[in-house]
């Protein structure tokens, strides 16, 4: 079986395939940050491997892989490039949308052959306008003959300069929300290069604005008016959990190259070498510990969300809540100790350490960026609550 064979048969085959792709991927992701060169070419070869397409069931043409798979493939792909692994949860969260209760068999007939074709999409929620981010002032208009005129503006929108299908939010004009799918380069569409974050700078999250764009009938989908807790959203949480876990890989990778390659030890030190100086050693052993801590308690949430989707219960509200408040865990550790292990890292070869070409705060900054998402304080208090006084976690979305 050639190579591609074997990727097309399998979730293993399609991991396979991928890993000379992050090899060139790391090579490039501390220049291109550098240049805020947008990894186009990267991002296309990442799909073209399959992984994308990863959780879409045999029964539909995929290779029907598990929510471990994909959290195993993100920390994978963030260890090479975090902004490249940010700019595909959109893409993912909207596979894991279609398997879930807010999908139905129209809706995978529809899209999963264009996720299976290697198409990526990218999204377009979050607004400036209003009080909270769920505002929406993008509005979805009839305009005769199953057609309809999308107009409004997005503030950032992850991943969708390097998408070819955009998955927006909206409202209709009786107010009801919608999910509209659109090809990315559709008259009217403008993509704009504009995130200006310090950190995730290549995540390809520029605003995003919709002039009249026509929308057909069967790129629309209503949005569930009760907001139950849904495995979807949990597993958005989850993803920002496993990029965390790929950037403290990172660190470790280039901390024990830095240490290598070019740290030099203190005047004082006790050891001859960095190599074997041991407060520069104690340093990479505790990001080392720190990265098997975040990892492990993230793949052990994946398997417990894993669980609930195979146990066919993703409408029992008790059983998601349950797997909520295992990520919310897993993201108070995981992303806690990659801010430390981001920080230790300079520990290890002083302010030469700091140097712009060596690029090495990209660590700190991109998992400050991701930490930025959702406050950790407010997981705390829903994990809290759960154990004290058996609360399910908020169905704002954010959990």
């Amino acid at each position: 079986m050639t190579a591609t064979e074997l990727a097309e048969d399998s979730v293993v085959g399609r991991r396979v395939v991928l890993r000379p792709v992050l090899a060139k991927l790391g090579e490039q992701d501390a220049s291109y940050e550098l240049d805020r060169t947008l990894h186009h070419e990267s991002v296309r070869a990442i799909a073209d491997t399959g992984v994308l397409a990863l959780r879409v069931p045999r029964g539909y043409g995929g290779p029907g892989g598990s929510l471990v798979d994909v959290v195993e493939t993100v920390i994978d792909i963030a260890s090479s490039s975090s902004n490249v692994a940010q700019a595909l949860r959109a893409h993912f969260g909207f596979v894991e949308r279609l398997l879930g209760n807010r999908g139905d068999d129209v809706l995978r007939t529809r899209w999963f052959p264009e996720i299976l074709a290697g198409k990526i999409v990218g999204n377009a929620i979050t607004e400036t306008a209003g009080p909270s981010p769920a505002a929406l002032g993008t509005v979805l208009r009839s305009a005769g003959d199953d057609r309809y005129r999308l107009d409004g503006k997005k503030f950032y929108s992850t991943g969708t300069l390097y998408a070819d299908l955009i998955a927006v939010s909206a409202k209709r004009e009786d107010g009801r929300e919608v999910h509209v799918i659109i090809p990315s380069d559709r008259e009217g569409v403008g993509l704009h290069d504009d995130w200006d974050g310090f950190g995730q700078r290549l995540t390809a999250s520029g605003a995003t604005t919709f002039d009249s764009v026509v929308v057909h009938a069967d790129e629309i989908s209503l949005v569930p008016e009760d907001h139950r807790l849904a495995h979807s959203q949990t597993f958005l949480q989850l993803y920002l959990t496993a990029v965390a876990v790929g950037i403290a890989e990172g660190v470790l990778r280039d901390t024990a190259w830095y240490v290598r390659n070019k740290a030099r030890p203190a005047a004082h030190s006790l050891g001859r070498v960095a190599t074997e100086d041991p407060f520069v050693l104690q340093a990479v052993g505790e990001i080392a510990a720190w990265t098997a801590a975040a990892s492990a308690v993230t793949l052990d949430a994946a398997a417990t969300l894993d669980g609930v989707v195979e146990a066919g219960l993703i409408d029992d509200q008790a059983a998601i809540g349950a797997a909520a408040i295992e990520v919310a865990k897993a993201q108070l550790v995981a992303e806690r100790l990659t801010l430390d292990a981001a920080q230790r890292l300079f520990d290890t070869g002083g302010a030469s350490a700091t140097s712009r070409a060596l690029n090495l705060d990209r660590h700190w900054r991109n998992v400050r960026t991701i930490a930025s998402h959702n406050p950790l304080a407010y997981k705390a208090w829903a994990t809290g609550d759960y154990i004290v006084n058996g609360t399910l976690p908020p169905n704002s979305g954010y959990f």
